[in-house]
């Protein structure tokens, strides 16, 4: 077991303290069992002090990777003179638990954050993001811990490499070359290329996502409107899935469970594709001159959000019933292109390639929250967020990699990587 405590918080000077928002990680392997206290100090001076409890709450966390293996408690009351958080953790991962407690005014301000017992520090020094480069034809390899770059690993010439995909276990990762048709498996221990795979002639690979069981790769490839199936275990092509004439599919995402792929196609529809049999549910149509670019699945699997960049917003789909449950218009000028999403399903990040921002909507209303400016001529692209949800990396088409504090919502760190930065993902450096 494990103990985690912020101690007491003494809130009597303002500004005060009104909400706080707790936030657990699981960072390994094992499911673990944590309990959320939070308590009053009664009276709140010197001499003899009593705790009382007010919110008790019982959470089990699954191991890293999977659905559940984070929870946020958010709007917890905290308007008292003096308080604490106390967090205990039980079971196989007790010790791999990471807690955030956030300090917040009335109006949502984030007055402080307290990273018990600098479990978060750890997490991130166990993180790489790997960055595609599709002009100088290389893959940059990003510390998340440090914010430096660690290595950058060059593929063969006129690669273009525009999407990159991890497995589960953080491995390998999967990168989608547009312009020679190949995608390249890199072993993330080493961070060497362990073999090439050519796809069918004419393939043009734009998208790239792996099921969650670590088993296959799915590649969009919109030259030949087909999406390549390739099994992760022999790096061979188990089938290729055959869309309507003219889709072009760009970008893909697979539901948590795995049971389903989404395609997001240039002709303004999103393909559905079961991936227990590699066959098309359904087409689900977008409004025209939709021309998605990008599309993300919540840890719930409830819901698909797709990038509009030519309409400049955003589709929200229903995955139960694959029907439209909104649209989100994004600020002018936005040509939207990658989107993600937080961990705890709260969140979703658009990098708008337009106007230069990062737009940030809330998943529970579908309206948006913020939006974070990037240096003029960023142009963003990819998107990327941590394990923890703390940051979020931006691949910039200008040559840049721009880092983003979550908890505030703003610009901390530029990093130089390659030339033409696109694709992103996060992955852990060794296996735990």
């Amino acid at each position: 077991m494990a103990v985690f405590d912020t101690g007491p918080i003494d809130n009597r000077d303002a500004p005060r303290t009104t909400q706080l928002t707790i936030r657990l990680f699981n960072t390994g392997q094992l499911p673990a069992l944590v309990g959320i206290e939070v308590y009053q100090i009664n009276p709140p001076g010197g001499g003899f002090t009593s705790e009382t409890l007010y919110v008790v709450n019982l959470v089990p966390l699954n191991p890293f990777g999977a659905p559940d293996s984070g929870f946020t408690l958010d709007n917890v009351f905290a308007d008292l003179d003096v308080f604490g958080v106390r967090v205990l953790t039980s079971g196989l991962g007790a010790n791999d638990i990471a807690v955030t407690v956030l300090e917040k005014g009335t109006d949502g301000q984030i007055f402080k954050e307290h990273v018990l017992e600098g479990e978060l520090s750890r997490i991130q020094e166990l993180l790489n993001a790997y960055v595609t480069n599709i002009f100088s034809d290389t893959v940059t390899v990003i510390n998340t811990g440090t914010n430096t770059i660690l290595t950058t690993i060059p593929l063969p010439a006129g690669s273009f490499p525009i999407r990159i995909a991890i497995t589960p276990d953080g491995s390998r990762a999967y990168v989608a070359n547009q312009n020679n048709g190949t995608v390249t498996v890199i072993d993330t221990a080493t961070n060497t290329i362990l073999t090439t795979i050519p796809l069918p002639a004419g393939s043009f690979p734009r998208g790239i996502a792996i099921t969650p069981d670590g088993s296959r790769a799915y590649v969009a490839n919109q030259g030949n409107n087909t999406i390549t199936v390739i099994n992760t275990a022999t790096n061979a092509i188990l089938t290729t899935i055959l869309l309507p004439a003219a889709s072009g599919p760009r970008e893909i995402a697979i539901t948590p469970d795995g049971s389903r792929a989404y395609v997001a196609n240039i002709n303004d529809t999103v393909t559905v594709i079961d991936t227990a049999t590699n066959t098309i549910l359904t087409t689900i149509p977008l409004p025209a001159t939709s021309d998605p670019n990008g599309i993300a699945i919540t840890p719930d699997g409830s819901r698909a959000y797709v990038a509009n960049f030519g309409n400049g917003t955003v589709t929200v789909i229903d995955t139960a019933t694959n029907t439209i449950l909104t649209t989100i218009p994004l600020t002018a000028g936005s040509f939207p292109g990658g989107i993600a999403i937080t961990p705890d399903g709260s969140r979703a990040y658009v990098a708008n390639q337009g106007n230069n921002i990062i737009t940030v909507i809330n998943t529970a209303t579908n309206a948006i929250l913020t939006t974070i400016p990037l240096p003029a001529g960023s142009s963003p692209f990819g998107i990327a967020i941590t394990p923890d949800a703390s940051r979020a990396y931006v691949a910039n088409i200008t040559d840049t990699v721009t880092v983003l504090d979550t908890v505030i919502n703003a610009v901390i760190g530029t990093l130089p990587p390659g030339d033409g930065p696109q694709g992103i993902a996060i992955t852990p450096i060794l296996l735990f």
